[in-house]
């Protein structure tokens, strides 16, 4: 497999078009950071490229994970399907990228020439494809390109997000505006699993009618990230009783200390690059420009709020005390949970300092 080249991959729209109009191709590859959609899409192919009722004959699975072999899916691929229609080879986390030897000379031959009459499926569902820090990735990409196509399915947006929560909120005889599904993304995070298993249960709780804020706060399950910016809020207005609480709620909730810890540090943080531009006459944004805040700019948002109570002398404060609960985690010898309820304590008290 050869060739560094920029690669012409799809996008999910065209995806969706290709399945629609019946264009299977004979190979393709799912990879990204959305699990859900490349679920959704090594679940979707077969149904609509096999013909009804021929899936005992037409429609083979395999997972290297479970132990599978290039050989046997080869073997399956190059099968001609049975009375007409394409034969649908769907294979999970091969490691295309570090193939050798004879698997590596099959694989090869056989993408040089795929039979009309397969559609071959790679689904990288936990293996992780970064065509821009891998040349082999790079490299594998290239060659599925040249005679399939291969699709990037990352984390949607947050328009995104929003008008796929309203559009199955509609579907489930419920109505949820924008800015409720704004949100309900905010709190659940951007992962698809859980914003869609959010979703249902608020319907089902709802069962018809306008999906409130109200609803949103009584049913759905908020993120560890969510739960620690109400916790930061708590701090910054010196309401260390709240903050405690929030904790404490955390800890019942099995929630690893050092996860907590970390999303606090976090926090702190993006308080602190926020407060560091607004006083260099920036916007809040401003950071996102030169840290990864892509579909999390609320993070922004909600940093400006808390900062604004605190000064920078008060924010390097907090940071130096976070940053000797870590220590104080890492050694082994603190008790966690008594180690995070002094932290609460240390920064609530930042805003008399």
């Amino acid at each position: 497999m050869q060739g560094e080249i920029d690669l012409p991959e799809i996008h999910e729209t065209e995806l969706k078009q290709m399945l629609k109009a019946g264009d299977f191709p004979c190979v393709c590859l799912l990879y990204g950071s959305e699990g859900y959609l490349k679920q959704y899409y090594a679940d979707t192919v077969p149904k609509k490229c096999v013909t009804p009722g021929m899936e005992g004959f037409n429609f083979k699975k395999f997972d290297f994970g479970d132990g599978a072999t290039v050989s046997q899916v080869l073997d399956a691929a190059q099968t001609l399907p049975a009375f007409g229609g394409k034969m649908c080879v769907v294979v999970r986390d091969c490691p295309l990228d570090s193939l050798s030897g004879d698997d590596k000379a099959q694989m090869d031959a056989f993408l040089e020439d795929v039979p009309d009459s397969t559609c071959l499926l790679f689904w990288q569902d936990t293996v992780e494809v970064n065509p821009k820090k891998s040349a082999k990735w790079r490299s594998v990409l290239s060659v599925v390109n040249k005679v399939g196509v291969t699709v990037p399915l990352d984390k949607l947006d947050r328009t995104s997000l929003c008008k796929l929560l309203q559009s199955g909120a509609k579907k489930r005889g419920c109505v949820l505006e924008r800015t409720q599904a704004t949100y309900l993304a905010e709190i659940v995070g951007n992962d698809l699993n859980l914003l869609l298993g959010e979703l249902e249960k608020l319907c089902n709780y709802k069962n018809g009618g306008e999906i409130t804020r109200a609803d949103i706060d009584a049913v759905a399950t908020k993120s560890l990230e969510a739960n620690i910016f109400d916790l930061s809020k708590a701090l910054t207005a010196g309401n260390c009783a709240r903050a405690l609480e929030i904790l404490h709620k955390l800890f019942d909730a099995k929630e690893k200390p050092e996860m907590i810890l970390g999303t606090l540090v976090g926090a702190y943080v993006d308080m602190y690059r926020v407060k560091l531009s607004l006083s260099g006459g920036e916007r809040a944004e401003y950071p996102a420009q030169f840290f990864n805040y892509k579909g999390k700019e609320f993070r922004l948002r909600n940093a400006a709020r808390d900062a604004a109570k605190l000064d920078i002398r008060q924010l390097r404060g907090c940071l130096d005390v976070l940053n000797t609960a870590d220590a104080a985690l890492k050694s082994g010898v603190a008790d966690p949970k008594i180690t995070l309820e002094r932290l609460l304590v240390q920064l609530s008290a930042a805003r008399a300092k």
